[in-house]
This record gives structure tokens, C-alpha cells and sequence, in this order.
């Protein structure tokens, strides 16, 4: 082989290289968008039920003390959100993080979700 084969073979190797590489990041992107797209569904169902169950009076708004006490007394709220298997809708639980999650989801500020 001389210097321009030998230069030619490696630059064929490295482009068949770079061509599975891409492959590959292609269908891992894909199975990370298919996947997120399966949580954000279950999530937000689960999120629907468990909003649902703090609603009693069924205004389709959740004041921050209803959530609150619902959390904290609600044994049909916190087996849900025990038993649920997201760990996102299990930190409620967590007081700490409880507010975090009610301030970030009151945008206006008005203390209804």
C-alpha cells in the first residue's frame, strides 16, 4: 500500500464510523423522545386524577390551602400519591417540596392552580 491508499482506506473507515455513530445518536434520540412523550402522558394523567380527588367542589381550581391539607390529611390523596410510582407526584409529599412545586406551578401568583 502506498501513502494514498493507506490514507484513502482510513479516511473510508472513519466516514463509516462517523455514518454509524450518527445512526445510532438518531435512534437514541428517538427513543428518548418516545419515552418522554410515555412519561408526559402517564404524568399528566396521574396528575388529572390526583387533581380530581383535592377538587371536592369542582371549580377546576385548587387554592394552595386545599392542596395543602389534602396532602397532609387526604388518606385517599397520599395513597395515591404513595402507591403512583412517580417519583415527581411522590414528592409532594415532601413539605419542602410541596411549596416549591405549588409556587412554581402558580404563575400569576393568585394562590389557585
Amino acid at each position: 500500500l502506498d501513502i494514498d491508499e493507506w490514507e484513502a482506506a482510513i479516511n473510508r473507515g472513519l466516514a463509516k464510523r462517523l455514518e454509524q455513530m450518527a445512526e445510532e445518536r438518531s435512534r437514541r434520540e428517538r427513543a428518548a423522545a418516545k419515552a418522554d412523550e410515555e412519561f408526559s402522558a402517564d404524568f399528566l394523567s396521574m396528575a388529572r386524577q390526583v387533581f380530581d380527588m383535592i377538587d371536592d367542589d369542582g371549580s377546576g381550581t385548587l387554592e394552595k390551602a386545599e392542596i395543602v391539607r389534602a396532602v397532609r390529611a387526604n388518606q385517599k390523596v397520599i395513597a395515591f400519591l404513595t402507591n403512583c410510582g412517580n417519583k415527581n407526584l411522590q414528592s409532594l409529599l415532601v413539605p419542602s417540596r410541596l411549596e416549591s412545586a405549588l409556587a412554581q406551578m402558580d404563575t400569576d401568583r393568585d394562590g389557585h392552580i
